[in-house]
């Protein structure tokens, strides 16, 4: 029988409408332990090198961590994965909300996707049973209609949905995967390659129960853990979720504005929480499957071009993208921009950086009206930017350009124009500045799927650790010194390797940040649901050999070393504002020191094969 696993996974093949079933070895599962690492080792085996993502051959996947839809804390989350179509690389997303943990108790550890199929199509998984259906009459619906029209045709089930938007339908680069109307899974344009399959939505009911190895023990194993999740986040996120950061970023000089020319945003009172919940927000916050520190809430808009317009979701990303990013301090405006983006299934951190290119384009004569189908591309137009949105959605005038992201605009735009591209690896960077949180720059040049905080998610800069946890990831407690380098390459590869860990056993990045995100902290859950014998060095050994999984596979792709950088304006031009005024963000030596924890070779980039045997992947390195 097995325990905190279902044991298999669907394979499900579009071309010809069959399923098969993939038993999934235990010795599979303590190598890869499930979620991310189980995508790493498939997309590895499944799709070739050099294939295109948009073609049929790419292979999209659905899969839980080992601990998802169980009584964990935060043991909602499922990691999505492809080849993506804007960066040419792997990009595996991590997801909450429902699907994850239906999908367990549906029976199906995770959904392999193959091939193309004729027509639009839906698949239903209704515990055991996956069907296919004929999605024509659902092809142009936005993420919420299309929510609604599924489960009205069975309100009696629970159900959660992943689906794509009008993005997706249309092949955007910036697409994403919706799940449950307001979770995005799937930067780089995972959307689009749902959508070349003719994949419409995944809907999921799940009744069983996911067996566990050691009840008892179980249980109080997630009782500390959920105890111990409240006394250190609750309080914080039921008051402003992860959006109350944003000030913080400000003062810090972190905040990316007006396409990074700035660090700091004079509109901030605007786009503050408190702005958001004295104005707009109606609801308490609400959580995903077994959550103890729920983050996301409900708006309304009295007022304005919106007025009576209510909305969900909202969190950092938010307001650092729509807001600073573009200029827009207006609440009403980037709101709606969020919830747009949401219901059109395109990305709020890569549509609105896509979009602050075009308005520094403008801005420096590069753009004209007559490019802009006349929109004013001012810094800080709602209107434009709300209009831009549903432009790149549905590939109209210069959305057709603007959906494909920076780098492929740029070209577009002509010389002069890639200077202010602000990308990695060919994905937008995050709006939170690596000027003034040097630890995330290098995140962002290290990411294996380009410009992505959530790879590392350090928080050591901001006092987010104890002195014992920074001297266990990088030696030294002077990682907290903000604009110094010293210890933060190593400490940045230990953090890459824990999140890895982390999104295989289905686990929130926010719970697992710092405590609770030492593999000791969830070790005891993991032995008591699923019976596996492992130590914390073996678990560990396992993220770090996912991480290193996706290192070889994006050098296989034809990435280099020299990908591993930043955007010139990081580096060379000083911040303008907060605290971090003067600073440029010190990668190389951090980078050196990185290459170093890593035992990567500094000239090809891939692991030493003294690194490769100690993870069991010499078989992946060239000779």
């Amino acid at each position: 029988m097995e325990f905190g696993y279902a044991g298999k996974a669907a394979v499900i093949n579009l071309d010809d409408q069959s399923i098969e079933h993939l038993q999934i070895e235990d010795s599979f599962k303590q190598k890869f332990i499930g979620g991310r690492g189980f995508i790493a080792k498939w997309l590895l085996d499944l799709v070739p090198i050099k294939t295109d993502a948009l073609s049929p051959e790419n292979v999209l996947i659905f899969a839980t961590g080992a601990l998802t839809g169980t009584l964990a804390a935060t043991s909602a989350r499922m990691s999505v994965g492809a080849k993506a179509p804007e960066t040419g690389i792997w990009s595996i997303g991590n997801v909450g909300g429902f699907m994850g943990a239906y999908l367990k108790k549906a029976g199906w550890d995770a959904l392999i996707i193959k091939g193309r199929a004729e027509t639009p199509t839906w698949l239903s998984v209704d515990d055991g049973e996956i069907k296919f259906h004929n999605a024509s009459r659902l092809w142009g619906m936005d993420t919420y209609a299309l929510d609604r029209a599924i489960k009205k045709n069975d309100p009696s089930k629970r159900m959660s949905i992943a689906c794509i938007g009008t993005a997706g339908e249309n092949l955007s680069h910036l697409a994403t995967i919706m799940v449950d109307r307001v979770r995005s899974a799937g930067r780089g344009g995972l959307g689009a390659v749902m959508g070349s399959k003719n994949l419409k939505a995944i809907a999921v009911n799940g009744s069983q129960s996911v067996p566990i190895y050691d009840p008892t023990k179980f249980m109080a194993a997630c009782a500390g853990y959920q105890k111990r999740s409240i006394q250190l986040y609750f309080r914080k996120r039921w008051e402003s979720g992860s959006y109350g950061a944003v000030t913080r970023y400000n003062t810090a000089g972190a905040l990316s504005t007006r396409n990074a020319q700035d660090t700091a945003f004079e509109g901030i009172d605007g786009i503050s929480a408190e702005t958001y919940n004295s104005r707009f927000k109606i609801e308490r916050m609400k959580a995903c499957f077994a959550c103890t520190i729920p983050c996301w809430t409900t708006f309304y808009i009295g007022s304005g071009d919106y007025k009576d317009f209510v909305g969900q979701n909202m969190n950092a990303t938010t307001f650092k993208e729509f807001g600073a990013r573009c200029g827009l301090s207006d609440m009403d405006q980037l709101l709606h921009a969020c919830a747009l983006s949401n219901r059109l299934g395109i990305d709020t951190i890569s549509a609105p950086a896509t979009i602050a290119f075009a308005m520094e384009c403008y801005q420096r004569g590069i753009l004209t009206e007559k490019d802009t189908d006349g929109l004013k591309l001012e810094w800080g137009n709602g209107p434009a930017i709300n209009v831009l949105i549903r432009k790149m959605a549905y590939r109209e005038g210069i959305g057709d350009v603007l959906s494909l992201g920076v780098v492929e605009s740029a070209k577009r735009f002509g010389p002069g124009s890639e200077k202010f591209a602000l990308h990695v690896k060919r994905m937008e960077t995050v709006a939170t500045d690596p000027r003034g949180q040097p630890s995330w720059g290098l995140g962002y040049a290290t990411s294996s799927r380009g410009a992505c905080h959530m790879r590392a998610y350090s928080n050591f800069e901001y006092k987010g650790m104890t002195d014992a946890e920074m001297m266990r990831i990088a030696g030294t407690t002077e990682i907290q010194e903000r604009f110094a380098h010293k210890g933060k390459g190593k400490a940045v590869a230990y953090l890459e390797n824990l999140r890895c860990v982390g999104d295989a056993m289905g686990l929130c990045h926010f719970l697992t940040r710092a405590e609770l995100g030492f593999q000791e902290a969830y070790l005891p859950m993991y032995q008591s649901a699923t019976g596996i014998e492992i130590t914390p060095e073996e678990l560990y050994a396992a993220g770090e050999r996912i991480y290193n999984i996706e290192r070889v596979a994006s050098l296989r792709e034809g990435l280099t070393p020299a990908d591993d950088t930043l955007p010139a304006r990081y580096l060379e031009e000083p911040a303008t504002g907060g605290d971090a005024k003067g600073k440029t963000c010190p990668l190389e030596p951090m980078l050196k020191e990185y290459y170093q924890a890593r035992n990567w070779d500094p000239v090809s980039g891939y692991p030493s094969h003294e690194k490769a045997v100690e993870l069991e992947i010499t078989d992946l390195i060239p000779n």
